[in-house]
């Protein structure tokens, strides 16, 4: 679910079931299925068509419902798209767009439609799943990424290694296909034991110029912590000769960008950290020279950064702040930003001629459609409201000192209807360690605000919008240094006149469910707090979790050599002082955060009678992924901030 309309989501689920009070109408559950968000703008090769692609709430069925149209730029007439299509791709010449389609032997196949998005006809056939695929540069071809039809091991005892999923299986690997264009038929290419990508991994491959040669992302296998071995390779579609890009290992987070070729000539952009370590910056490179370092900038941005050829020049997306800010990056001129501080950039796609297509939001504002036109005029395409009857609060910014010469930000969002003194302040710190909430609107802010809540959210060090510094900060520290950081902010705040001292929460997911049952071990000043899919401790968060690479990037490449250090910065090891009532919430299928470590922290607060309540979900994994999950997380959420 993209990152936007999730956080989306749950706000506008939080508004259902809350308690009454408001100075606006309240949402219902009903209300939800008006809900649309734009999340994707793909703007044709000739730069005259969009798709846009939005993502609606189903109530009905307990699911997300994504839905394209194509938006003609000139007139603004709009088709729809049948339902069932998605993961669209242009042709080269804008008078096909290729989609990918549930078949009737339950594999997804790409298909083929005018460019009106009508006319689909099946493309490729098979026993296998194609997972990616991009048209070559004379729309002759088409790479696909593969996946054959997968059945988990029926043994009764499995084998585990120490590079299994966990349940003794092994997920089945990608492999790379060349389709004809003109007939449908397949040829695997690249048979050379490789996963041509991963969970954390799968990328549409990039053609050269040429179409001679595809640049893509491989593993050595199809396991999402593989990631850390993995390579970009360059193939030859003649002969499926495959060799890496680089003699030596370089580091990419998961989720970075793929390598692209430039539309002309054999140059490869591509991601990595600028250092090649783990805790550091991932930057932009045009071959082997760092193209964004002048930026300090984090590519990365928590896998919400990304890249695009412009002819010779890059577009890239990168946070800035909690600005998602697109910019222009020339190799060897200036690098300029294209969009402001004041939202973010959701999406974004370029034409042959420039036309740039993006996806804004600001923190009052839905996501609408903007064009940037190659001369520097831009003009907004769609025009969506919020559902009336709802007024928004303001949100803003704050700045404090982290006390080592660097200037920290955060947002807060003000209560409607009462003094903003005498609100009851919910402060919210992010996942990660790394992953900024950017300045797109945040609902659930809105819904605390409509009920006389102030909001406020939070980024210290570690946070992967100030640069290189912020990522070093917290080595072998994701406690005591974030946490000075964000109680000097709620103290910035304070001052500002805005939030009761004596009426402070504290609730967060993830890494920000570390920093919440971190804090309340170390402090009283919180009325209740809420720590959903927490990590409380980091050597058995280490040896369960099937990303690792979490705690190495911060801890040392063997963390378990050094178990003294996880226990120092783990929240289980002082939980004796923590006396906040605690709502631990946590879901049964976690890979990310393994609910062991949580049901083991609410056991110790338990038995020594400390005030804490703790739920689980048996359906959910590192949070729920389905709109009823969300509605009953978000309702124990604001329950248990209700009724402390």
């Amino acid at each position: 679910m993209p990152r936007l309309f999730a956080a989306v989501l749950a706000a506008m689920l939080a508004f259902a079931g809350a308690p009454s009070g408001a100075v606006t109408s309240l949402w219902h559950f009903t209300d939800l299925g008006k809900l649309n968000a734009i999340q994707q703008a793909r703007i044709s090769p000739d730069g005259t068509r969009i798709i846009v692609g939005r993502l609606n709430v189903d109530l009905a069925h307990d699911a997300f419902a994504p839905s394209y149209h194509i938006l003609q730029i000139a007139g603004g007439a709009s088709f729809d798209v049948a339902p069932s299509l998605g993961h669209p791709r242009w042709s080269p010449d804008g008078s096909r767009i290729a989609w990918l389609a549930p078949a009737a032997n339950h594999t997804m196949q790409i298909v083929l439609t005018d460019a009106q998005g009508a006319n689909v006809h099946p493309f490729t056939t098979g026993a296998n799943s194609v997972v990616a695929f991009a048209w070559s540069p004379h729309a002759s071809r088409i790479a696909a990424v593969e996946i054959a039809s997968h059945a988990p091991s029926s043994a009764r005892l499995r084998e585990l290694s120490p590079h299994s999923d966990f349940l003794g299986d092994v997920p089945p690997m990608r492999s790379l296909w060349i389709v004809d264009a003109a007939n449908g038929t397949q040829r695997r290419i690249a048979n050379d034991g490789w996963s041509y990508g991963g969970p954390a991994t799968d990328h549409d491959p990039s053609w050269s110029a040429n179409g001679r040669d595809l640049v893509v992302v491989r593993q050595p296998t199809s396991l999402y912590d593989d990631f850390e071995r993995a390579q970009y390779a360059v193939v030859d579609v003649a002969s499926g000769r495959t060799h890496p890009l680089f003699a030596q290992h370089f580091f990419a987070y998961p989720g970075s960008p793929q390598p692209r070729y430039a539309p002309s000539g054999s140059a490869i952009a591509y991601a990595q950290t600028w250092d090649g370590k783990l805790p550091s910056r991932e930057d932009l490179y045009v071959d082997r020279s760092d193209v964004s370092a002048r930026l300090d900038r984090d590519l990365w941005s928590c896998g919400n950064g990304s890249f695009r050829w412009s002819g010779s020049s890059l577009l890239a997306a990168m946070l800035d702040g909690v600005a998602m800010r697109l910019y222009r990056i020339q190799p060897g001129a200036v690098l300029r930003p294209l969009t402001g501080l004041d939202g973010s950039v959701e999406s974004y796609s370029v034409a042959k001629n420039g036309r740039i297509a993006y996806v804004w939001a600001t923190p009052a504002t839905m996501p609408q459609i903007y064009l940037l036109e190659p001369n520097g005029t831009r003009r907004q395409l769609t025009h969506d409201a919020f559902p009336s009857g709802l007024s928004i609060a303001r949100t803003r910014l704050v700045h404090w000192s982290d006390g080592h010469g660097h200037t920290l930000v955060g947002q807060v969002t003000l209560p409607l209807g009462i003094d903003p003194r005498h609100a009851p302040l919910v402060v919210e710190p992010h996942g990660g360690p790394q992953c900024s909430d950017d300045n797109s609107p945040s609902l659930f802010g809105q819904y605390l605000a409509s009920h006389g809540y102030a909001y406020f959210r939070p980024d210290p060090r570690g946070s992967d919008g100030y640069g290189d510094w912020s990522y070093k900060a917290i080595v072998a520290n994701w406690g005591n240094r974030p946490m000075r950081d964000d109680l000097a902010g709620i103290a910035t705040v304070l001052k500002l006149g805005i939030g009761d001292p004596h009426r402070l929460y504290i609730e967060g997911g993830s890494y920000g469910a570390y920093l919440t049952a971190w804090i309340v071990t170390h402090t009283n000043r919180f009325r209740a707090a809420v720590a959903q899919v927490p990590v409380t401790n980091l050597e058995l968060d280490y040896t369960l979790t099937h990303s690792p690479n979490i705690e190495r990037r911060f801890f040392g490449a063997r963390p378990l050599l050094d178990p003294e250090l996880l226990r120092a910065e783990s929240p289980l090891t002082y939980a004796a002082s923590m006396h906040t009532p605690l709502l631990i919430i946590a879901g049964l299928l976690d890979n990310n955060a393994p609910d062991a470590q949580a049901v083991e922290f609410y056991k110790v607060l338990a038995e020594r009678g400390e005030p804490v309540h703790m739920l689980v979900d048996p359906k959910a994994g590192h949070g729920p992924d389905d709109p009823a999950g969300i509605i009953a997380w978000w309702r124990a959420t604001l329950h248990w901030i209700e009724t402390h």
